[in-house]
């Protein structure tokens, strides 16, 4: 999986480093499309795309909706594109296990998201759903990342959604949790940021 540490930070801004599909992107502001983890249930503080914000210094869009699934999330692409945003950040697929969605229908509306966002000049960050939802769903974003240059937030909210420290309940982080996937998107997002910013 993709995320972009530190050597590749560099490299990317050197003008060396992978290139970031749509960085010219005429948008204005950056989107988070998600669930409830997006929205923040079970944080008694800020959720993620706050604290994104603030990390960043820019304006962040939280347009996450509990109970959304992979494909409540495609139909809400086009309310997501009428916010003008040039980067949409995506964290989706949690409620597609809980609801026992299909893998294939799960990929299918992941990869009609990516499609759509890239065919509108928009830059797509994905946060991975993984552990510990293990099996045929991991394959997806495995596939996902395989065949789509895009960066990916790998890891974290598996490894956020193991540690009881880090959970409000079996299923949402924390305002601990929050802030440690705040920080992972961001170590994400930033390079991106200043190498549009240096164009």
């Amino acid at each position: 999986m993709k995320t972009l540490p530190f050597v590749a930070f560099l490299l990317l801004l050197a003008g060396c480093g992978p290139d970031i599909p749509n960085l010219d992107s005429p948008g204005r502001t950056i989107v988070c499309l998600g669930d409830s983890i997006t929205s923040g249930v079970g944080a008694a503080g800020q959720p993620y795309p706050g604290l994104l914000a603030e990390k960043l210094g820019v304006e962040v869009i939280n347009a996450g909706v509990p109970g959304d699934t992979s494909e409540d999330g495609l139909a809400r692409v086009e309310e997501v594109l009428a916010l003008d945003p040039w980067l949409v950040i995506v964290e989706l697929g949690g409620n597609d296990i809980l609801r026992q969605v299909s893998p294939a229908r799960s990929e299918a509306a992941l990869r009609k998201i990516l499609d759509r966002l890239l065919a509108a000049r928009v830059v797509p960050v994905l946060v991975e759903i993984e552990v510990p939802f293990r099996g045929k769903y991991a394959e997806v974003f495995e596939r996902i990342d395989y065949d789509y240059d895009i960066p990916i937030v790998e890891d974290t909210l598996g490894e956020i959604l193991l540690d009881a420290d880090l959970k409000a309940d079996p299923i949402h982080p924390n305002a601990a949790g929050q802030r440690i996937l705040a920080e992972a998107v961001a170590d994400v997002v930033a390079p991106i940021l200043e190498a549009r910013r240096k164009r």
